[in-house]
């Protein structure tokens, strides 16, 4: 009907570039994708694949290869016949299909189960096959529509390493959709961050995860997500912005802020900081660490560091703690605050605040 999916996005990708389009259910990613591989309609706007404007040309003659969620394996052929089933539709030559195949199933390790039906196979080797029945097309783009969302946690990080094998071997462009944001960090040269069809952010995984531009990418990239301080800004004494913060037993602490801050003077800002920028551990090189004694209300040992949930500014924070720490529930712990590491956002539009 009348509903806009996508709205003003607009990209490039480079030639063989690996970009993954993450963001929550339903804002658009499949959509995007679908667009490119020319499964819907794009209603205004260009979509260009190299020099050609590609809004008309119909999907098989696009250049795209696109793995779905689904496997979507004919149940009742063999993988050689899975995998070759597009290039004989195309009344390829037979050597030439034997070849292809032969080289995917190598590059996939599946040659010695090409006689194979896919009931007789686990969900690793299935995907793997839905990835070489589109490597043997050959394509100049590849499509993923989260094609590791039906597998379990040890095999998506299995599979996760095949793929970034496979782009390095190939050199590609892959277009990567998922909503696990841990997939978008590990594998994308770039990430295109997405909420209500609109692109919110895009930049590489340190860009994105180091200085998110609003509050939106803070919070969704980033496990756990990022903490949000709403505080005021003040001007002290000597004129220099700082805010307060308080921790337990009430105590307030200035904090001083950088001079460009002087012109937030009055106006409520939220600072956003990481668990990991929170610790027992002081920053000896950041000149920026404040210390505030707070109490240790939730714990969650996860084997290499210790999740801990205090309250700063009657706000729940999430910190990470060592696991050779000594932590207890309802014990007070002198925590350092790296504040050389916040983000400053508006607390109004939620945008990142820049500073001159």
């Amino acid at each position: 009907g009348d509903n806009l999916i996508s709205k003003n996005v607009d990209l490039d990708i480079a030639e063989g570039e690996f970009v993954v389009f993450v963001g929550p259910s339903g804002c658009g990613k499949s959509t995007l994708l679908r667009c490119i591989a020319g499964l819907e309609d794009i209603t205004s706007g260009d979509l260009y694949i190299g020099e050609e404007r590609m809004n008309d040309v119909p999907p098989s003659e696009r250049g795209v290869g696109m793995v779905f969620q689904s496997y979507a394996l004919y149940p009742h052929l063999n993988l050689f016949d899975n995998m070759s089933f597009g290039m004989k539709l195309a009344k390829a030559d037979k050597k030439e299909i034997k070849k292809r195949v032969d080289h995917a199933a190598d590059i996939l390790q599946l040659g010695h189960l090409l006689d194979r039906q896919p009931k007789a196979l686990s969900g690793g080797q299935r995907q793997r096959v839905a990835i070489g029945r589109t490597l043997v097309s050959q394509p100049d783009v590849f499509l993923l529509d989260e094609p590791l969302s039906n597998l379990d946690a040890a095999l998506r990080v299995q599979m996760r390493i095949e793929i970034a094998k496979l782009h390095k071997q190939l050199g590609c462009t892959m277009i990567y959709v998922t909503h696990d944001q841990i997939e978008a960090m590990t594998l994308a040269d770039r990430i295109a961050v997405m909420k209500d069809g609109e692109l919110q952010q895009l930049g590489t995984p340190q860009e994105i995860y180091n200085t998110p531009n609003n509050m939106f990418v803070a919070g969704f990239m980033g496990s756990p997500s990022m903490n949000f301080i709403k505080t005021m800004v003040d001007l002290d004494d000597e004129q220099q912005p700082v805010i307060k913060v308080k921790g337990g037993n009430d105590q307030e602490h200035h904090i001083r802020l950088p001079n460009s801050m002087r012109e937030q003077d009055g106006k409520e800002v939220v600072i956003g900081l990481r668990p990991e920028h929170i610790t027992e551990k002081e920053n000896e090189e950041s000149s920026a660490t404040t210390q505030l004694d707070l109490q240790l209300e939730v714990l969650e040992p996860t084997g290499p560091d210790t999740i801990a949930m205090i309250k700063v500014n009657d706000q729940e924070v999430a910190c990470r703690l060592s696991p050779e720490f000594d932590a207890r529930v309802g014990q007070v712990a002198p925590l350092h605050f790296d504040l050389s590491k916040a983000v400053f956002f508006d607390a109004k539009t939620e945008q990142r605040i820049e500073f001159h």
